[in-house]
């Protein structure tokens, strides 16, 4: 009796234990339901959140019953061809257009139209970064293994078409009761991901070949062992024909000064992969590789960088807020520049209207200026030249013909 219901109590404790266990996992209901909402915020700026999950198991010949022509059908490929679908609601779809052409997000006016290539292009990278961030922070491997490499394929005309593509045997289908803006829309989003096939193990002896027969070769290590045919050219000389047929065994052709630091290393086609020394390996010629500087690779502009660049320390306007607002407040703000156009013309700026005057002399308490001020002439102490010296102004010539003005203006 007493080992009875010590059994009972470690089965209590250790359901309690598991429960707990799978109340703090994160499922692939749960991951989803964060994930969307994020995914929404960070990629259109919309509030969306998940408020209903529905998960169960479909046998592959009854996922045509689950399709909808309304709806917007999405074809989801898989890593080893598997393939899945995706079901969005024209009213979750017209939200999501809403909300990425006029910003926000107008209630459902209850019409329906056809669903086209522009919804599924809007649609489809709200799926890809989702089934991304969900795989990476599930718990449970057959979670992982569900959505993994998981993304958008195509849009599909309708149901009949997409269901000919699902080949899979057994299905699970995700329903997501999905709200947009707070309550203005609401509709659903059906994910329908193949089951994986169960991977096998690497000690697991059904995975090993059968006896008598060669494993298959590894594509990467039969690459990696083809042999690279490389070409390294000294210079290039400009030879005439006839000098050319007239070469001779013992003939001395004159390299240019400076080239053996800069051999040339290509490939077998003619491009150019690097460059390279010549110089000597135990008594035989060789060409050593040069490498690219660091900076080429990996520029030093971070400011824990300083010390490793030959560069004064500049103070940067603006790093001190204080500074800041001490120099808005010391400048005298200046009258803004024209503004160019584009063919050169130049647009006047909107100035403010400029205050009174006169109001502005009462409202400043400034003292009277009385009208006969005396001003004070400096004394000019200067020899001016005597009018006897003028020219005579005798020459000048007549100025008898000229038009009589009062003729003028009574003719205008």
């Amino acid at each position: 009796m007493g080992e009875t219901r010590s059994q009972s109590v470690l089965g209590r404790i250790a359901t309690a234990g598991r429960e707990d266990h799978q109340a703090r996992a994160m499922t692939l209901q749960k991951a989803m339901r964060v994930t969307l909402a994020k995914v929404a915020d960070a990629q259109m700026d919309l509030a969306l959140s998940v408020i209903g999950a529905v998960v169960q198991k479909v046998q592959g010949d009854a996922v045509e019953a689950l399709l909808d022509d309304a709806a917007l059908l999405l074809l989801l490929d898989g890593p080893t061809s598997a393939r899945g679908a995706a079901l969005i609601d024209p009213v979750l779809v017209g939200g999501l257009i809403q909300q990425q052409t006029i910003g926000t997000v107008r209630p459902d006016a209850g019409t329906s139209r056809p669903m086209t290539r522009t919804d599924a292009a809007i649609c489809a990278p709200v799926l890809d970064d989702m089934f991304a961030r969900v795989h990476a922070i599930l718990d449970a491997p057959e979670d992982a293994r569900l959505v993994d490499g998981v993304r958008f394929g195509a849009k599909a005309d309708d149901a009949r078409s997409l269901a000919m593509m699902l080949d899979a045997q057994e299905y699970s289908v995700f329903r997501l009761t999905l709200d947009l803006a707070r309550g203005t829309r609401q509709g659903e989003l059906v994910l329908i991901l193949p089951k994986p096939e169960p991977r096998k193990a690497m000690g697991d002896p059904d995975n090993a070949p059968a006896e008598g027969v060669k494993a298959p070769p590894v594509m990467s290590k039969v690459v990696m062992e083809l042999n690279a045919d490389l070409n390294m050219i000294l210079c290039r000389l400009n030879l005439s024909l006839r000098s050319l047929q007239g070469l001779q065994v013992g003939d001395v052709l004159k390299i240019p000064a400076g080239q053996f630091p800069n051999v040339q290393i290509s490939t077998g086609t003619g491009k150019i992969v690097g460059k390279g020394t010549v110089g000597h390996v135990d008594g035989v010629r060789a060409v050593k590789p040069k490498r690219k500087p660091l900076h080429a690779t990996q520029p030093l502009r971070r400011a824990s960088d300083q010390e490793l660049v030959d560069m004064p320390d500049v103070e940067e306007i603006g790093s001190d807020p204080r500074a800041t607002a001490r120099r808005e407040k010391d400048s005298v703000p200046s009258r803004p520049a024209p503004v160019t156009q584009a063919d050169g013309a130049e647009e006047a700026v909107d100035l403010p209207d400029l205050p009174d005057l006169d109001a502005l002399a009462e409202a400043v308490d400034a003292p009277e200026v009385p009208e006969n001020l005396p001003v004070a002439v400096p004394n000019i102490d200067m020899e001016l030249p005597p009018l006897d010296d003028l020219p005579d102004l005798a020459d000048l010539p007549d100025l008898a013909d000229l038009p009589d003005l009062e003729e003028l203006s009574k003719a205008s």
